[in-house]
């Protein structure tokens, strides 16, 4: 019986931990104004999900790493969630990164583009 109180105890112990951390990481995502969810696809896109929850614009702009621009995207102030999908596999090798950006905070990502290099192999028969 006291094996069974405890393991319940445990229980709600961890479930409270996990509950207050995913409140926290909300809050924080609250704070800067939207959330986001950047992701690369094996088709040579880079995916990019923005949810707002303020009512101000947000700027999406990818540069390399010489500050070049690339790509910008302006979300209006009426949109709360923005789906695009970027494609990367025309850009050249090297270093990019996201900027996703607005009056309330600034969310910086990077990214690699590379070449893979074909092997060839001989055989003698």
């Amino acid at each position: 019986m006291k094996t069974s109180i405890k393991t319940i105890a445990l229980a709600v112990a961890f479930s409270a931990v996990f509950a207050f951390n995913s409140f926290a990481d909300e809050k924080e995502a609250r704070k800067a104004g939207f959330a986001t969810g950047i992701f690369a696809s094996k088709s040579g896109k880079v995916h990019i999900n923005v949810d707002k929850f303020g009512n101000e614009n947000t700027a999406v702009v990818i540069t390399n790493d010489a500050g070049q621009l690339m790509y910008r995207e302006l979300i209006g102030k009426g949109v709360s969630k923005f789906r695009t999908a970027v494609n990367v596999s025309d850009l050249p090798s090297g270093t990019y990164q996201i900027e996703i950006s607005s009056k309330s905070g600034k969310e910086v990502k990077t990214f690699n583009v590379t070449d893979k290099i074909a092997e060839r192999s001989i055989s003698v028969k």
